[in-house]
């Protein structure tokens, strides 16, 4: 593929904090080396797991208008450099669906247990998911909870706020994931914390690392600043004060042999300021043996005719690739405009090993290539049914809501990188929501990061739709894309489809959805406007040979006039070789 952008930052932190940039590379981006501080240890499991019989007034999660950010940060550039391309909405053949169950299938965790363990719910769960060592963890906004490989439940269901030892009173958590390690056998789990009212509203991430191989075990706690605003070890971002702090939202996580990699989009509390992606960098050794102090943010970051965002770092099913001075690689999409784009970036982050070290000396690269074309998607109906919340308010039914076009998660396995994101597709009469993936084959050299697009495809489903893709690979790279299908002809339903290079087999139904989503988020009650909140992710990841996949859907019997929604989640394990 045609090499359309290179991009180097070549980042030597030094102790004293900012790095000063010279020459042509003044523009690229800034770098500090802050700190990560230790709060305290927490143990799965381990609280007083408290029921609760009411529940309060629900909450939805922050919904930043990322589109629209993107937009503005074109804004200042000429007029001939910040033009949509004239691009045609992808008509790719719609896949067959079929119903097709798993090797291992249960119920996740749902609002239910959101409501039990918190006394209230939030909409929506944004899936996450790790397995390893015999376990899998779930976790959503906002509770968490340990299966076995059979699907029983191993710890009780618990609140994320206790986890973390964050008062929900006073602080706004949000956005979990996890990755499990297989080299060194420990777990990570991270989430975002919008502000703390209790501290002059300042915000963070947590991050929380096992101390043993169980997941039910101890953790070691710790506190990324975000705020930005120059206080606590944080960079000044432009627009960020301690009258309009910054944080952290849409958080991610990956991971390579030597570095754990945190990013955001980061967005003020108070005002329209967005600062594009911050990619936060950690030594793993450091993590693991509770000692990380130091931590690499960088952030500043332009990207073609916009800046950066979604920068997703991978992960990796068994690290077996990695680089022996270690590299970091990461996707991100380019549709500034919402409207259609055909090129994706490719980032590196190269000589991680130097994470070990006080002061690390790491390169940041990217490159954008040509990719097929993808789009803002459209709002996703879902099939006509009983949905007793809504129609008590005497509102219609909801549609859901399919985000944007920023790239979901992303792993790097067998030397290749693989992403996906929602998209705008045609079936020939209708638009509906698909999926776009790439398989990319990134290369690190003396002359710097290579990449082309080994194959890409798409996922879609004639008159209905597919949404939030969440992608695991083995480490022999075998793919499959965990998703919702919803349309017409489906209620929510969890449903995934094995991905090549060149093309997606049959969509096959898991756990099919059995009534419409009724959430509070889409009625203008709770002030919504007709269109749910949904996602805002799927998750997939290796185990051996093997993936576990999760996304969410409706299971049905759940009383939204209860709970405010009803929506569960659905955990299914495949062998696809």
């Amino acid at each position: 593929m045609r090499i359309l952008e290179v991009r180097v930052l070549m980042l030597l932190l030094l102790a004293a904090g900012m790095v000063p940039n010279a020459g042509a590379q003044s523009a690229l981006g800034k770098t500090t080396l802050s700190t990560t501080k230790v709060t305290g240890t927490s143990v799965l499991g381990g609280g007083s797991h408290p029921v609760y019989t009411t529940i309060t007034i629900p909450y939805a999660m922050p919904d930043n208008d990322l589109v629209e950010a993107r937009r503005n940060s074109v804004s200042s550039k000429p007029a001939s450099s910040a033009t949509p391309m004239a691009l045609s909405i992808p008509t790719p053949q719609p896949n067959k669906v079929t119903n097709h169950g798993a090797n291992v299938q249960f119920e996740g965790l749902s609002t239910v247990d959101t409501a039990n363990t918190n006394g209230f719910v939030t909409t929506p769960p944004d899936q996450g998911l790790c397995a390893g060592h015999g376990f899998v963890l779930e976790i959503i906004n906002s509770s968490l909870v340990v299966f076995n490989v059979a699907g029983s439940k191993v710890s009780v269901p618990e609140a994320v706020n206790a986890f973390f030892d964050a008062d929900p009173t006073t602080t706004f958590i949000s956005d979990p994931r996890c990755y499990y390690d297989r080299p060194s056998q420990r777990w990570f789990v991270s989430v975002t914390n919008v502000y703390d009212s209790s501290n002059n509203y300042r915000s963070n991430l947590f991050l929380a690392v096992s101390q043993t191989s169980d997941p039910r075990g101890g953790y070691t706690l710790y506190s990324i600043d975000t705020t930005d605003d120059g206080l606590d070890g944080t960079p000044s971002n432009p627009g960020c004060s301690t009258a309009a702090p910054c944080f952290g939202d849409q958080p991610t996580l990956g991971a390579d042999a030597f570095g754990v990699y945190l990013t955001t989009n980061e967005f003020s509390l108070f005002s329209n300021t967005f600062n594009g992606a911050q990619i936060y960098a950690i030594s793993k050794d450091a993590l693991e043996d509770g000692t990380a102090s130091s931590i690499v943010h960088i952030g500043d970051l332009p990207l073609a005719e916009g800046i950066a965002y979604s920068v997703q770092p991978a992960s990796s099913p068994d690290l077996s690739d990695e680089d022996n001075s270690g590299v970091e690689y990461f996707l991100s999409a380019l549709d500034f405009f919402g409207t259609l784009d055909n090129r994706i970036a490719v980032w590196s982050l190269g000589n991680t090993r130097s994470l070990n070290h006080k002061t690390p000396n790491v390169t940041l690269m990217n490159i954008v290539i040509k990719s097929e074309v993808y789009g803002q998607p459209s709002d996703a109906p879902q099939k006509a049914g009983p949905y007793p919340f809504g129609q008590s308010l005497g509102e219609p039914e909801e549609t859901l809501s399919s985000g944007d076009d920023r790239m979901q998660n992303v792993v790097f396995a067998n030397g290749h990188l693989w992403g996906g994101l929602n998209s705008i597709v045609s079936d020939g009469t209708n638009t509906n929501v698909g999926i776009a993936y790439f398989d990319v084959n990134p290369k690190m050299s003396e002359n710097g990061l290579k990449a082309t697009v080994h194959g890409q495809s798409y996922v879609s489903a004639e008159g209905n739709s597919v949404i939030y893709p969440g992608i695991g690979v083995t480490a022999e790279g075998t793919a499959a894309a965990a998703f919702t299908l919803t349309g017409a002809s489906y209620f929510p339903s969890a449903a995934y489809a094995h991905l090549t290079p060149s093309h997606a087999t049959s969509i096959n139904i898991v756990a099919a959805g059995n009534a419409p989503q009724d959430d509070f988020s889409g009625y203008p009650e709770f002030g919504g406007a007709g269109v749910a909140r949904w996602g805002d992710y799927s998750w997939g990841v290796a185990d051996g040979k093997s993936l576990w996949l999760g996304t969410e859907y409706i299971p049905g019997g759940i009383d939204a006039t209860s709970y405010f929604t009803d929506f569960g989640t659905f955990i299914y394990n495949v062998n696809l070789d």
